[in-house]
């Protein structure tokens, strides 16, 4: 080579060397940068989130399913085929419950607002799928903790809920439940004790219900509590 061409060579040799330093340390995090917002932002955009705000979802179960009102549940993170048939129960008039403050069978009102007097569906089957699939994906709400529960009482709650064989069906901790069977962990402390003295009492029946009764049919109020308590402060959000 001419010693003329020497410096070119070295100057292209360098700015090359600098290209592929450049992608390896600015172009590759860029792209996951790039794909991170994108994922984001379809997020935001999920058809399933649109529908939960414009059925008036919110209303009862709070932004995103994780602030719900009086006694509703937490819907973000819960299982798709449980939603899915709970939410086809209730429009069909499957599920019902002990009457609320308002003396009116719980489930009534969310029946209400999707089903015309007529008795035709404001929500298709599509429209629950797609509603049901952007919740199960959400973070799942952080325990309540209203009023300070003893380590003892915990610890009892715990037994009750080994004893009474919850975790059969509901998994350990009630954060492993098989398919088509709610999370557990981590629900509204007085969402839980309803739906234990509902199913107890009989007047919740709908889909596997009666898989419980012959366990819960056993618990008195006290161990119900227990076992609201001891659930309600486990936290599903840690990994």
């Amino acid at each position: 080579m001419k010693d003329g061409l020497r410096p070119i060579a070295r100057a292209l040799m360098g700015a090359a060397l600098v290209a592929v330093i450049a992608t390896g340390l600015g172009v590759a995090p860029l792209a996951m940068s790039t794909t991170a917002a994108s994922a984001a932002s379809a997020k935001k955009k999920h058809p399933g989130k649109r529908l939960y705000l414009r059925r008036t979802c919110m209303a009862c179960h709070g932004k995103g399913g994780i602030k719900a009102i009086q006694d509703y549940p937490n819907i973000a993170g819960q299982d798709k085929k449980y939603m899915r048939d709970q939410i086809e129960d209730i429009l069909d008039g499957k599920r019902k419950g002990s009457p609320d403050a308002t003396g009116h069978p719980r489930s009534e009102g969310m029946r209400g607002s999707l089903v015309t007097a007529e008795g035709e569906l404001r929500i298709t089957k599509d429209e629950i799928k797609q509603i049901v699939d952007w919740l199960a994906d959400e973070p799942p709400a952080p325990p309540i903790k209203m009023e300070e529960i003893s380590e003892e009482r915990l610890k009892a709650g715990a037994a009750a809920f080994k004893k009474g064989k919850c975790r059969t069906c509901h998994g350990k901790e009630g954060k492993k439940p098989l398919k088509g069977y709610p999370f557990i962990a981590g629900q509204k402390r007085s969402y839980i004790v309803i739906q234990m003295t509902d199913i107890r009492d009989g007047h919740r029946t709908n889909g596997r219900t009666k898989v419980m009764v012959p366990f819960i049919k056993k618990m008195d109020d006290e161990k119900i509590a227990l076992i609201a308590d001891y659930l309600s402060r486990i936290d599903r959000t840690e990994k």
